[in-house]
């Protein structure tokens, strides 16, 4: 059996990127809970505690928690990353190119770990490989989508619609997945977009050779069986506050907020070498206004030149 959870970071900002995580572990236990299969590990408190990154991260407190998770799981494949040119070649699958493209993301050559030593996260992955074997999982890997601003502008001005850029990022991640491990059978989570709570259709689209059946619609979750011919079945199910209740998609949500807040550092500490007195931003809508206001006040930036790093929606 694999359990995988999907999340993102970065959806409702103005400014900065929308990244999308995946992760998957095989379970060769037998899971608790009746219906759904329960996927729960390194919840305690602990040095890796895995949990909704709204939980693990503050701009007062920093990316130090949420890195010291995130590379304890990145060393297990091949190493700790000591750079985010190495980091994103190992996870990103879609989007790298384009994102450290752009001048405010120019960042490869940044060393990582940024707020915790490097052999911290060596001893910790160590530690996470044993805890999760002594409960019966393995991880797989984590892989990434991530969307600059001029590629989301590109996006949205196709298809014209914002839910159908997060669903297209989170079908990638999907299908990576269904190729992968579909055949041991997958038990995938992933946080509801918005107040979507029909996903039929879409996973029609997405993964055309499969059976789709709806399993239940409800309120604030919607769950779905995805079977093909070639054996590979998927479960899939969209929940509300699904990293509450699901260690894998509380683990994507670290990955992915972590990734955007080392894009963030960049794209911040881009645009402050540019003039005197700017103040950081999150790319909050408000505070992007705000920010984008500061750059065009001191002359750094034309209002053409701030539409290419900033959303339309």
């Amino acid at each position: 059996m694999i359990f995988a959870g999907i999340d993102e970071a970065g959806y409702g900002p103005r400014l900065g990127p929308l990244v999308v995580a995946a992760n998957a572990l095989r379970f060769g236990g037998t899971p608790a809970g009746e219906g759904w299969p329960q996927c729960r590990f390194l919840c305690g408190p602990g040095p890796v505690m895995v949990c909704d990154s709204k939980a693990a991260y503050s701009s007062a407190k920093g990316i130090g928690a949420l890195e010291r998770v995130v590379l304890a799981f990145a060393a297990r494949a091949g190493g700790c990353p000591s750079t985010v040119a190495a980091f994103f070649e190992r996870f990103v699958v879609d989007g790298a190119t384009e994102t450290l493209s752009r001048p405010w993301y120019a960042c490869a050559a940044r060393t990582l770990p940024q707020e915790i030593e490097a052999k911290e996260a060596s001893d910790l992955s160590a530690r996470v490989g044993e805890t999760l074997a002594a409960e019966g999982y393995e991880w797989l890997g984590a892989q990434l989508a991530v969307v600059d601003e001029t590629r989301f502008n590109e996006i949205l001005e196709r298809t014209g619609n914002k839910a159908v850029l997060l669903f297209g990022r989170n079908s990638i991640l999907m299908r990576r997945l269904w190729d992968a491990y579909g055949r041991e059978t997958i038990y995938l989570t992933a946080d509801r977009h918005g107040g979507r709570k029909f996903y039929a259709g879409l996973l029609d689209i997405a993964f055309p050779e499969a059976r789709i059946n709806i399993l239940y619609e409800d309120d604030d979750d919607s769950a779905y069986r995805l079977e093909d011919d070639e054996g590979r079945v998927m479960f899939v199910r969209f929940k509300v506050r699904s990293e509450e209740v699901d260690s894998a998609a509380a683990l994507s949500s670290m990955w992915a907020k972590y990734t955007r807040e080392i894009l963030m550092r960049a794209f911040n500490d881009y645009w402050l070498s540019k003039a005197d007195g700017l103040v950081r931003t999150a790319g909050y809508w408000v505070d992007a206004e705000r920010f984008i206001a500061d750059l065009l006040a001191a002359g750094v930036v034309t209002p053409a030149q701030a539409s290419e790093f900033t959303r339309w929606k």
